[in-house]
């Protein structure tokens, strides 16, 4: 069986999209502020918003700010489609990515709240992965499933996946249906797609309804293009994701429609006040220490402020935020076409806290945490609202440079030895294809679309879109495997060829 990674190489190697590198862009459009949004706070954090957008080399984003259950702000910044010069726009499809796992979470406490479901009933009753019963659903939830069962957070989103067949096994119905009946249709969230080949096939989703299927199609022509920064000063598209719909991605949305899920949320119409008042509190531990999720949902205490949030990111491409100030009925959301928006923060740590976003979001609707601010500086002079700054702009930084650090040289390639590579080559799951064209190498990812390959050495290549090294494995003179090499981790292809 591949593990975690390779199955992640696999994916993007197997999925049913192109990953074509494209040259140095710019993306300076802004959609014009709305009419009327004169909130200082607005003001103010707008402009830090596409300073930070900049700064992190990301196309497009879009944004709404909820404040007292109505939105208080919504606007694009960039580009959906670089190339075609296509603004980013608060209508803007997106990638939710792991943003979807709230859906999901909600979807299990709703069972719950209908005693449909116990949250202590062990895994085992519905999957035969689990060889006990130590594990319970509460678990997967809370992402404490690993190891001793309770005992420390672990975000897995491979274990938090097993949910989808409690849920389809409970509800009689596929995830995509529960999505669409429970969410999409009663909160008219009409720009959103259960899944980008939901309209593949009118027979296969027949269940959703024809004209929620011309609908989607129609919704998907608003699709963002994906995108990823090379350290070189380039902006490259970068493929999108696989098709496929999961527990724990999957969803597309725009900013709109996620107002109008947030909405829903605040007002209860989903959950009960007591049932999202657990989910928002952090699971506590066998041993009584509370840890970084409560049931589907990050829960952070920043200084006194409870941070209810979940982030989205696909690696590359797409990265998602959806971040809660519960106590100041405060609600902001950020989707964008590429990584950097919830990929920076790791440079540091986890959590929200780093993000340079949401620190820009709290300090500015939330002035009370920032202690007395150095009005030159534009941060905090004391208390631990400084570490927020501070932490989040060395993340920034940090993550710049290790883009930077990263971006691999490439070097000549002998064109005769760049022949003997060209070829087919049997992977688990498909055969893939490497052309030669006047000493480039091109790799097919999908069949039928490819990508540059450059040169390192005479025999490792890399591409620009992805970290990965490629191994041509040769015996005497002749190629006989090629070898995907990412994280330590080898999925391989015997040359047929």
């Amino acid at each position: 069986m591949l593990s975690h990674v390779s199955r992640a190489i696999a994916a993007t190697l197997f999925s049913g999209f192109m990953l074509i590198g494209a040259g140095i862009v710019h993306a300076q459009a802004v959609e014009p502020a709305p009419a009327g949004s004169a909130d200082p706070r607005v003001d103010r954090f707008r402009e830090q918003l596409d300073t930070y957008r900049e700064r992190l080399k990301i196309p497009g984003l879009s944004a709404v700010i909820l404040e007292d259950g109505e939105v208080l702000w919504t606007q694009g910044f960039g580009y959906a489609d670089v190339e075609r010069r296509i603004p980013a726009t608060p209508d803007t499809l997106y990638h939710l990515a792991s943003v979807t796992k709230t859906f999901t979470a909600i979807l299990i406490l709703q069972l719950a709240e209908q005693g449909k479901l116990d949250l202590d009933e062990p895994v085992s009753h519905y999957s035969a992965d689990f060889k006990d019963d130590s594990v319970k659903i509460k678990h997967l939830l809370s992402h404490t499933s690993e190891g001793t069962p309770g005992e420390k957070f672990n975000y897995n989103p491979e274990r938090f996946e097993y949910l989808k067949a409690i849920l389809e096994k409970k509800a009689g119905k596929p995830l995509r249906q529960q999505f669409v009946e429970t969410f999409l249709d009663p909160l008219a969230m009409r720009d959103s797609v259960p899944g980008p080949d939901v309209a593949d096939n009118d027979t296969t989703w027949a269940v959703l309804g024809e004209a929620n299927l011309a609908r989607y199609r129609k919704d998907l022509e608003k699709f963002a293009k994906p995108y990823t920064y090379w350290g070189d000063g380039e902006i490259l598209y970068s493929g999108y994701p696989p098709r496929d719909f999961w527990a724990s991605a999957g969803l597309l949305s725009t900013v709109r429609d996620m107002a109008k899920y947030d909405q829903a949320v605040d007002r209860h119409e989903l959950l009960k006040a007591q049932t999202l008042a657990r989910a928002w509190t952090p699971f506590l531990s066998n041993t009584s220490q509370p840890l970084p999720q409560g049931l589907g949902w990050y829960v952070t205490d920043y200084r006194g402020t409870r941070l209810v949030w979940h982030y989205g990111h696909w690696g590359t491409g797409f990265s998602a935020m959806y971040l809660k100030i519960p106590a100041q009925r405060l609600t902001l959301v950020l989707l964008t076409n590429s990584e950097a928006l919830a990929d920076h923060h790791y440079q540091v740590g986890e959590d929200i806290t780093n993000d340079v976003f949401a620190c820009s979001f709290v300090n500015v609707f939330v002035p009370e945490v920032a202690s007395d601010t150095d009005a030159a500086a534009d941060i905090p002079t004391s208390g631990p609202a400084r570490d927020c700054e501070r932490s989040s702009r060395t993340a920034l930084e940090k993550w710049i440079a290790s883009r930077h650090a990263k971006a691999r040289k490439a070097v000549p390639l002998d064109p005769k030895l760049a022949a003997t590579y060209a070829g087919r080559y049997q992977l688990p799951h498909r055969v893939v294809t490497v052309t030669e064209e006047r000493g480039r190498l091109y790799i097919d990812v999908p069949e039928g679309d490819r990508s540059e390959v450059f040169a390192e050495t005479p025999t490792q290549l890399f591409l620009k879109i992805r970290p990965w090294t490629l191994t041509f494995v040769k015996e005497g003179s002749k190629v006989v495997r090629l070898d995907f090499l990412d994280n330590g981790e080898v999925v391989s292809g015997k040359k047929v060829d």
